[in-house]
């Protein structure tokens, strides 16, 4: 008896949705805070990493609609770096965008040990989700010693 291996193979696990949830909560923080400093130098850096996170939205929305689920357009979740304002809030916002891509990272590592996964799956977040996050904590790092 053959078993399936591919991408489409059984029910999409929770996990998928909680990233993704994750990644939109991302993009809505990022453009809060572009909003507020777009015009900044930390501006353009922002922008790309938000680009990036809307690259991941849609990675994993096409992984949930091929197991035939229905992605979430939004979240109600809600990040720190939404919330930072004031005189100290580039510092401040890039402190709480770092921590919370940090967060991200680990939650990627996390689901590369989830068994309902596919190895197909798996081999996507290690080479496209997990590895953009990653270089965001080290670009965030730079704006805050910059700043």
């Amino acid at each position: 008896m053959a078993t399936s291996t591919t991408i489409d193979r059984g029910a999409p696990p929770e996990i998928l949705t909680r990233l993704l949830r994750a990644e939109l909560s991302a993009v809505e923080t990022y453009r809060g805070a572009l909003a507020r400093l777009d015009d900044r130098a930390a501006g353009a850096q922002l922008r790309q990493i938000c680009v990036d996170h809307s690259r991941s939205v849609q990675v994993l929305r096409g992984l949930l609609l091929r197991h035939g689920e229905a992605a979430p357009d939004s979240t109600a979740s809600h990040s720190r770096a939404a919330d930072v304002s004031g005189d100290h809030g580039l510092a401040a916002t890039v402190h709480a965008l770092r921590d919370d891509e940090a967060r991200q990272v680990e939650a990627y590592r996390r689901a590369l040990s989830d068994p309902a996964l596919t190895p197909q799956v798996k081999a996507m977040i290690r080479s496209d989700l997990l590895r953009r996050s990653e270089t965001h904590v080290p670009t965030l790092e730079a704006l805050i010693a910059a700043d």
